[in-house]
């Protein structure tokens, strides 16, 4: 059957492929890149298998699986590149690493994401470059489709991926601008994302922000992901560890981020919006008596769209070592919001002052609950990691196996060792913290893939 279906770029005409899946393995367009393959016989369902392991450039353009099923593309092993792309309506597409962590390596760039939709981005780890992942789509005066309302970037997905040591920001997906640039005389609106999730990846060593999505709409949600030592040159305005910008619609749940120098969490989206279960320790550390905020909150207008009006629903949130300026500080400064909910959160001071609360728990939106908010640090300080044990055996030219026994973790996802070969040539070894917390002591073995 044929029928007119709403996929996320266009409306048209879309049929899923009942044919059994085919593996395709891909190899070099041109010497030492990959760019735009043609995709013309590749179906939902079908496996891209990207064959070789080092490629200045991988870029896919106008290819995917369908509403059924998408189109997996992964290394025959593992592969390398400064710069992974999926542009020209993409679709329906799950770029994964394969079963090896981190299969997929970005060094020195990005993963990018323009101008498509329903795209899944698994098991990646990129590094070293001046962004991390860059998902948007900038004005384009001679496409149509660039600017409102010509196209829908959604169904985004961004999980486990390991962003690290990163010259500007972690994650920047969604436009910062959702009211448009003035361009020959006309304001041109940026079109718009929806329905993104971004979860269970880890965030370390950013300049500027840890992750930031904006100007996406409805569905969204940012959980159980690490940000950590973010904002590390303290630049104004480009220091937080998770930005909810303006124009979107998000839950942010079980998060934990630490060790930044702006605020922990910043949420200026619309509708209701739920921040809870999140970890934040030592945010807004910017060498100021004051500092920054761990969790902030303020109700920005999009003249452009009719949205609701911002109501913050913060509970069950765990924040150490605060600054003055405010653990959580809810502004409504623009008076386009309703009363928030602010309850059951945990504060966590060395020596708290007889006001706490009016120091560290600071709303301004009218009519609003504050209740339950306690000082409390045993449940919620994250204690450093403990080895009462840690030996690595080589048990091939490419696995080793890691017996480790901890006696407590910080909840972190890797943790490095180098271990030094008969031949003198050192290794570095990425072991995995499974479980979190651990009260007393646990015992774990990994193999170790190369």
């Amino acid at each position: 059957m044929v029928f007119l279906l709403l996929v996320g770029g266009r409306a048209g005409f879309a049929q899923c492929s009942a044919a059994a899946p085919v593996t395709h393995y891909l190899t070099q367009t041109q010497p030492g890149e990959i760019y735009r393959p043609n995709g013309a016989n590749w179906k939902g369902g079908d496996t891209i298998r990207i064959t070789g392991i080092n490629y200045s450039v991988i870029e896919f353009y106008n290819v995917g699986g369908d509403a059924c099923r998408d189109l997996v593309i992964m290394p025959q092993t593992r592969l390398t590149t400064p710069a992974f792309r999926f542009k020209g309506n993409c679709h329906n597409i799950k770029v994964w690493g394969g079963p090896d962590r981190y299969g997929i390596k970005i060094q020195g760039g990005a993963l990018s994401i323009n101008k498509s939709h329903h795209i899944t981005a698994d098991n990646i780890e990129i590094s070293g470059g001046s962004i991390g992942v860059y998902c948007k789509q900038d004005y384009d005066a001679a496409d149509p489709e660039t600017w409102q309302p010509g196209y829908l970037m959604n169904k985004i997905k961004l999980t486990n991926l390991w962003i690290h040591d990163i010259n500007g920001e972690g994650m920047y997906v969604g436009h910062t601008s959702p009211n448009g640039i003035v361009y020959n005389g006309v304001n041109r609106i940026p079109i718009r994302l929806d329905s993104v999730e971004i979860s269970n990846c880890l965030v370390e060593r950013t300049q500027w922000d840890g992750i930031q999505l904006s100007n996406a709409r409805n569905g969204c949600k940012i959980f159980n992901n690490i940000v950590r030592d973010y904002g590390t040159i303290n630049l104004s305005s480009q220091q937080a560890g998770i930005i909810l910008g303006s124009n979107t619609n998000a839950d942010v749940y079980g998060n934990k981020i630490s060790r930044g120098t702006g605020n922990g969490i910043e949420l200026f989206g619309y509708g209701v919006i739920n921040c809870y279960n999140n970890v934040l320790d030592s945010c807004g550390w910017d060498g100021t008596a004051g500092g920054q905020q761990s969790l902030y909150a303020s109700d920005y207008l999009t003249p452009s769209e009719n949205n609701p009006k911002q109501t913050v629903r913060i509970y069950g949130n765990s924040i150490i070592q605060p600054k003055t300026s405010g653990a959580i500080f809810v502004t409504g400064y623009a008076n386009n919001s309703f009363p928030s909910l602010v309850e059951n959160n945990k504060i966590c001071l060395a020596s708290p002052p007889a006001n706490w609360l009016a120091v560290y728990i600071k709303i301004y939106t009218a009519g609003s609950t504050v209740r339950n908010n306690v000082i409390l640090c045993e449940s919620a300080i994250l204690l450093p990691v403990k080895f009462i044990s840690l030996a690595a055996v080589k048990k091939s030219d490419k696995t080793y196996e890691v017996t480790f026994e901890v006696e407590e973790d910080t909840n972190i996802g890797h943790y490095e060792i180098i271990v030094a070969e008969p031949s003198g040539e050192k290794r570095l070894l990425k072991i995995v913290m499974p479980d979190g917390h651990v009260q007393g002591r646990k015992k774990y073995t990994q193999t170790i893939l190369l």
